[in-house]
């Protein structure tokens, strides 16, 4: 219906190209003001068919209930109604507010909010870091795009440009999980729970410089709702969750979600996005922007000239940033600048590494922790080691099988290859025993994590029953099981290329075949590997996302919107890469993101997690709860009680930003390495979890 609106707009707003024009043409310009009022009729259309739709169906499950005289039917049927009323509440609270993009004065600001500034929380990093230096570290591939949002938006080297850089409205602080101010130097939640009051830090500004203004907030969900994107979860989102994105004037904004959340500021806080970086916003916006880094709220951008494509990108520190003396961020994002080299063979970055020309590499896989990392470098103290417990959401990585395709339709062939890839064997291999199965989709959400799911093990014989009862009932001459009309029993294994998956995938296919299944394995470039699994042209994919807390999210995975579009296809550019539609799982996903309390979240959460154990969709691969890596000693990380060696809830140390580069130091290693002379070797373990004070250890070379 948008689009449509958009279209028959178009030649009143300028918004997109006149008819009578040359089709290659395209009318540019941010278009917000003019977009405005288009999707504010949008969502009041929408809103009341949504309205209507909810009033048959009650009406409808009304006179079903009136018929039914079976108690448990009865009960299920009630059960539904109140689903049914509740959702026709949120759309008459949704109708009360009027447009979706809001225009307000202060005189609109209820008089008895209660403001909050989340300034009682601990520092993060350590007081002694300095700024300045050059932190040189690698990246597989070369990112798609280096656009935030649209078409193949959604890469690995995101987070290192947004994701783990842009201060929001608020942030969650990530060791006491309490929220503390971003671009909001405060906030108030309303009386019913679903609006959240902002007022702007009045030093906020974009690390050009330009002044964050509260309308920029309202920019942002318009360009990623705009049709000039391929966006299709952003455009659920915002049309879906948020009710109601008010201004009232340059410095306060409100945020109106369709109902009230534990943590409501969090999952109400936006970043906000610079209009006129987008004053050349149209039709080829993806085309156009896709080698644009837009200045942003973060501590570092990217200058003109600083994407090598293919080879390297580098991030400059804004050194005027407005958030470099705020508690919060006072200490971190120190190295001036942060350079991101494409370095294809992981063997050779660590040898790249070792020279000296990478600060910092990843030792967690046994085999750089035990033999590779056994060098002078490290006997002679130029390179330290660390062990660092974490307390994160596991990522889950593992097998995602796209249930839209041939044979992976069939639950029993699911739960064949369950049973048929032996990660049991990968980690004892691989990775010496020192990994751990993942258990499940959402392990490492604490009390989120339902703690009855369990992977399946491997078991030759399970696997041959479930392929069985899915008629593959006859082996082959090479081992191969197939059914009495000839069909083999064989599906393809796409991954990114890359020795350790490549060994992975490979030991996978040996041991799958002994259950009778062959696994073709399709070792594809990284860039290529990913958009063949966003356009869900894959049978089973090698992968993983990145998780983040406080809670697990099932929507932009599992709901059927995002799975197959009008026609019944596989929708592309959704991260339901399984393909995966059930209405039972629409009800879980629903419910976690519209949680109004804990409680609710735990429920629909272990359900949704039983589901997909269930189902077998999801193979579960392995984890660790520590990261081992190696950095020159002229790399320096905190040493105080809240933040030890890093701040522990973190998914990896470098993301927090907390290290800097002692350049006194870097002049002192290089000065020995000339001269002969040598340092204590240093090995650290840290865990701040053991006993609930941070434990280390010094000396050693292993454990």
């Amino acid at each position: 219906m948008l689009r449509v609106m958009l279209a028959l707009c178009a030649s009143a707003l300028g918004m997109l190209s006149s008819c009578q024009r040359d089709e290659d043409m395209v009318e540019r310009g941010l278009g917000f003001e003019q977009f405005k009022p288009v999707y504010n009729r949008y969502i009041q259309g929408w809103l009341e068919q949504q309205k209507a739709a909810a009033e048959e169906s009650i009406a409808a499950a009304l006179k079903e209930l009136a018929e039914v005289s079976d108690p448990a039917l009865k009960q299920a049927r009630e059960d539904a109604l109140k689903e049914m009323e509740k959702e026709k509440e949120v759309i008459d609270f949704r109708l009360s507010l009027g447009d979706y993009f809001a225009d307000k004065s202060a005189k609109d600001i209820p008089e008895d909010l209660v403001w909050e500034d989340g300034m009682d929380e601990p520092e993060i990093g350590d007081s002694r870091a300095s700024k300045g230096g050059v932190f040189r570290t690698w990246m597989p591939q070369f990112p798609a795009t280096v656009r935030p949002f649209g078409k193949e938006s959604n890469n690995s080297f995101r987070g290192y440009l947004y994701d783990e850089l842009e201060i929001g409205l608020v942030n969650m602080h990530p060791l006491t999980g309490k929220i503390i101010p971003g671009v909001a130097k405060r906030w108030a939640v309303s009386a019913d729970k679903r609006t959240v009051y902002y007022e702007l830090d009045e030093d906020a500004r974009y690390n050009d410089g330009e002044k964050i203004k509260a309308q920029d907030f309202q920019v942002s969900a318009y360009l990623r709702v705009s049709d000039h994107v391929t966006a299709p979860y952003a455009k659920q989102y915002y049309r879906e969750q948020f009710a109601q994105i008010a201004v009232y004037g340059d410095s306060l904004l409100s945020v109106t979600l369709r109902e009230g959340k534990p943590l409501t500021p969090l999952f109400a806080s936006m970043n906000p996005s610079n209009p006129a970086f987008y004053s050349e916003y149209g039709a080829d916006y993806e085309d156009r922007y896709q080698w644009r880094v837009p200045r942003h709220t973060g501590a570092y951008y990217v200058k003109e000239g600083d994407i090598n494509k293919g080879v390297s990108i580098k991030l400059t520190r804004a050194k005027d940033w407005w958030a470099k003396d705020k508690k919060y961020y006072r200490h971190r994002f120190n190295p001036d600048h942060i350079v991101y080299t494409v370095i294809r063979d992981e063997n050779k970055a660590f040898e790249l590494f070792r020279a000296g020309q990478l600060e910092a590499f990843f030792l967690t896989r046994p085999d750089y922790w035990y033999e590779k990392s056994e060098i002078p470098q490290v006997f002679d103290g130029y390179i330290e080691r660390y062990k660092f417990y974490t307390q994160y959401p596991r990522v889950p990585r593992g097998i995602y099988m796209n249930v839209s395709r041939p044979k992976l339709d069939d639950r029993n062939v699911r739960l064949g290859l369950q049973h048929a890839l032996n990660w049991r064997m990968v980690i004892d291999v691989m990775f010496r025993g020192d990994f751990s199965r993942l258990q499940g989709f959402s392990q490492g959400f604490g009390e989120y994590t339902n703690p009855a799911i369990k992977a399946r093990p491997y078991s030759v014989t399970r696997a041959r029953e479930y392929f069985n009862q899915a008629g593959y009932s006859e082996e082959g001459s090479d081992g191969i099981l197939r059914k009495p009309s000839g069909e083999k029993l064989s599906v393809v294994l796409s991954f990114g290329n890359s020795p350790t998956a490549s060994k992975l995938c490979s030991l996978l296919k040996e041991e799958a075949k002994k259950a009778g299944i062959d696994l073709v394995l399709d070792g594809q470039e990284n860039t290529v590997f990913y958009k063949t699994v966003m356009k869900k042209e894959h049978d089973m994919a090698f992968w993983g996302w990145g998780s983040r807390p406080p809670f697990p999210s099932y929507y932009q995975f599992f709901y059927s919107k995002n799975a197959f579009d009008e026609k019944g296809k596989p929708k592309p550019q959704t991260n339901n890469i399984n393909s995966y539609a059930n209405e039972q799982m629409d009800v879980y996903a629903k419910a976690v993101r519209n949680a109004k309390t804990l409680e609710e979240i735990k429920q629909n959460a272990w359900a949704a997690q039983q589901l997909i154990h269930d189902e077998g969709f999801f193979s579960p691969g392995y984890s660790t709860d520590y990261v081992r890596l190696g950095t020159w000693r002229w790399v320096r990380w905190p040493d105080t009680e809240d933040t030890p060696f890093n701040v522990p809830i973190v998914r990896e140390p470098f993301e927090s930003y907390v290290l800097w580069i002692d350049q006194e130091r870097k002049e002192e290693t290089e000065k020995a390495m000339r001269s002969g002379d040598v340092f204590s070797e240093v090995y650290k373990v840290i865990d701040v979890f053991k006993d609930g004070i941070p434990q280390q250890q010094k000396g050693g070379r292993d454990e």
